[in-house]
């Protein structure tokens, strides 16, 4: 009797166990989202599947029904990258409504649609035949167009300047056409000769501020030309070699990372297939950190951005193992969570020399996503303190949609505290006020924007903290974004090439003036149309002041708006220098990455292009920096012992010496903008300095302040908290 019980027991935990069900990977997980939520046609961003869908309908639909669901095809089809397929579609609606057959089947507005729909896919048509079959990486779709730059496929110009100016014609004032037509006139090598007079933009428009040396695209020679979506990059030494790498992301779920490892000799391998990367799936927004002190850069990977209801996807963190491998162990270290987002920083908040992580959510009122901040404890392993450190940022009543997050020390207090760029016009940007930790060791923080200064309403996306005018106090940046407009962006950007008022955001720089902020926008040039997505900031020319770069544009395919570049003069005003730089890319811009890729003292930059939906994809580019010998620079590589192993909010102050006078250059590390990452090597511009009188180092979290002299110019050090400089001997790669 015993031993039957003995047997049935057995039975049955057999049985249990068996029958236990699998927790589902990551990658599962990942894969689940993207076919329950990304690759459905009522996700805004699900081109290919509305096309299927307004396949079905026609198949059954009344005739007075047919029109509307053909031009919502010719849309589908358009984004989905079918381009001669809309055109055809586009076409036929277009004769009907000329001849008056579509005053039963459309409304008058469905009706206005058409028109400006065939143009654009004409523009589109331009772009594919042209820019991406035909890709000239210095001229091509960089505004003003050069001759390398010309269509020599010249049927999808040719075909929308007749259809601008139709429109032109009806409406004058029809400034997004008139932005268009321009630009097709530059892709057949017609501009400004061929635009007629009253709808010409002067070549003015686009004149530089400051002759900037031309950077060179030669992402092209080194294969890092990936022609894929929206997405980011990092920059930086992902196997401890000094040399830097590359990781690069498309937003699409079914677009896998691209890992590119940096040979030392100008050449690049992809290590993608070998890097254990291919089924974790796109993310729209990454950020390095080394979150376990292992001395190896981790990834995080942010996903389900601007999908609302759509964007419940899980983010990643990706361990790197040391030997160009890496794991997703999201689910191990506590951090798998299902919100909309594509913004997070890092930094060690509680002090205890492990990094912590802060997520930014998008928020809207049927839609509360609550933001998360995660406490490192030391194990691999993370814990949600988000309530409690009062850092929930959004409310049922109180919707917030984040956009942009960046750590920063603006009161110099020791504590990191945290700036939160939000993207609504009637809403207004946060700065947590980091209050340290009381004797339970209980961190919070409490949100004082208003009270020093930070209480505009404002729309704005991408946001970074730097030292603008190196006075030792770190002002915000943040690039200005509405996309609410009465009217497309394009029609703004004319209106201020043109000197006309208009209705777009523009950015934003705070001034730190010792903890209390002040908008000098406009003082210092920057009270402009931004535009961006993706942005960040560096040293074009190594005078010591960091520059902006934006990666402009929005998900329409009218949204053809250049890249915009502006020069750091000593601190007193910006001056726009894309035409000069040769950075005026018309294509969606997303993801940027200041970093000496060459190691050759100057930064070079690298930008994710792209844009949202599946038929929008773009070459990405590096510039390389051809300002190697004409100022001196300084390049110092830090690793925390009591600090986090990567320093990250580690200040850094340069002391030099020209002509007899001392000045003092600043830098806190970072991976720089909330969208995009620079190395966290820090990369520092001195001028005209003929000595380096010290480096001083207060390292983050320990506050350990070091001081370190008979520091050389233009030399590669690494600094190791409590340790002597050690330098490195670096050479120049020629890419």
């Amino acid at each position: 009797m015993l031993r039957t019980l003995n047997f049935s027991l057995l039975i049955a935990l057999i049985l249990l166990v068996g029958c236990k069900k699998k927790e589902p990977t990551m990658a599962e997980l990942i894969k689940k989202t993207a076919e329950e939520q990304f690759f459905v046609h009522k996700n805004f961003y699900g081109a290919s599947q509305r096309v299927v869908f307004y396949d079905s309908l026609l198949k059954t639909a009344p005739e007075n029904q047919k029109d509307r669901y053909n031009l919502e095809k010719a849309d589908a089809l358009l984004y989905a990258g079918q381009t001669r397929g809309a055109i055809e579609v586009l076409k036929n609606l277009m004769e009907k409504s000329d001849n008056g057959l579509l005053r039963y089947t459309l409304e008058a507005d469905e009706e206005a649609r058409i028109g400006p729909l065939l143009a654009i896919a004409y523009m589109r048509l331009g772009e594919q035949e042209n820019c991406l079959h035909h890709h000239d990486a210095s001229a091509s779709c960089i505004v003003p167009i050069e001759p390398n730059g010309y269509h020599h496929m010249p049927e999808g110009s040719r075909s929308a300047i007749a259809l601008y100016e139709q429109f032109l014609e009806r409406n004058s004032h029809d400034f997004t056409s008139r932005w268009l037509l321009n630009v097709a006139y530059m892709t057949l090598g017609e501009y400004p000769e061929g635009v007629p007079e009253k709808w010409l933009i002067p070549e003015s428009a686009f004149e530089s501020e400051f002759p900037l040396k031309k950077f060179e695209d030669v992402a092209p020679k080194l294969g890092l030309n990936v022609n894929e979506l929206s997405g980011c990059a990092v920059v930086d030494d992902f196997n401890n070699d000094n040399l830097l790498d590359v990781i690069m992301s498309s937003w699409f779920p079914s677009h896998h990372l691209r890992y590119f490892v940096n040979n030392g000799d100008g050449t690049f391998t992809e290590k993608s297939e070998t890097a254990g990367i291919m089924e974790t799936g796109g993310g729209l927004n990454m950020v390095q950190a080394d979150y376990n002190n292992d001395g190896f850069l981790d990834v995080y990977i942010l996903r389900g951005a601007w999908m609302g209801a759509y964007g419940e996807h899980p983010n990643s963190l990706l361990r790197n193992n040391g030997d160009n491998t890496f794991t997703d162990v999201t689910i191990e270290a506590g951090l798998l969570s299902f919100h909309p987002t594509q913004t997070a920083t890092w930094a060690d908040f509680n002090n205890d020399g492990w990094i912590d992580l802060f997520v930014g959510n998008e928020s809207e009122p049927e839609n509360i996503n609550e933001c998360e901040f995660y406490i490192n404890k030391g194990d691999g392993t993370f814990t949600n303190q988000t309530e409690s450190a009062g850092l929930s940022v959004s409310k049922p009543n109180l919707p917030y949609y984040v956009k942009g997050v960046t750590a920063t020390d603006f009161n110099n207090d020791g504590w990191m505290d945290i700036y939160v760029s939000t993207l609504h016009p009637d809403s207004k940007n946060l700065l947590y006020m980091n209050k340290g930790t009381d004797q339970s060791g209980k961190l919070t923080f409490e949100e004082i924007g208003e009270s020093i200064g930070l209480g505009e309403e404002v729309s704005t996306f991408p946001t970074w903290s730097f030292d603008y005018n190196n006075d030792g106090w770190t002002d915000i940046f943040a690039a200005g974004y509405k996309p609410f407009l009465t009217f497309p962006i394009t029609g703004d950007i004319v209106h201020e090439y043109l000197g006309k008022p208009f209705q777009a955001e523009t950015m934003r720089l705070y001034q730190n003036n010792q903890g209390v902020f002040k908008d000098v926008s406009k003082e210092v040039g920057l009270d402009r149309i931004g535009y961006a997505m993706g942005a960040n900031f560096g040293d074009l020319d190594n005078d010591g002041y960091p520059d902006i770069y934006l990666s402009t544009g929005e998900v329409s395919f009218n949204s053809i708006i250049p890249n915009r570049v502006f020069r750091n003069s000593q601190g007193k005003i910006f001056q726009d220098v894309t035409t000069a730089g040769g950075f005026g890319n018309i294509q969606k811009g997303h993801g940027v990455s200041f970093s000496d890729i060459d190691n050759d003292g100057d930064q070079d930059i690298y930008i994710v292009m792209g844009g949202a939906f599946e038929g929008d994809v773009y070459f990405n580019s590096l510039f390389e920096n051809p300002y190697q010998n004409d100022n001196n620079w300084l390049s110092i590589r830090l690793e925390g012992t009591k600090s986090n192993r990567s320093a990250i909010g580690s200040k850094i102050e340069v002391t030099t010496m020209e002509d007899g006078e001392k000045s003092t250059f600043y830098h806190t590390i970072s991976s720089g903008g909330s969208f995009g990452c620079s190395t966290l090597r820090a990369e520092i511009g001195l001028g005209k300095s003929t000595e380096i009188v010290k480096v001083k180092v207060i390292w983050a979290g320990s506050l350990t302040e070091q001081v370190f002299n008979n520091i050389e110019l233009n030399t590669f050090y690494k600094l190791e908290e409590n340790k002597q400089p050690e330098k490195l001997n670096l050479n120049p790669l020629n890419l």
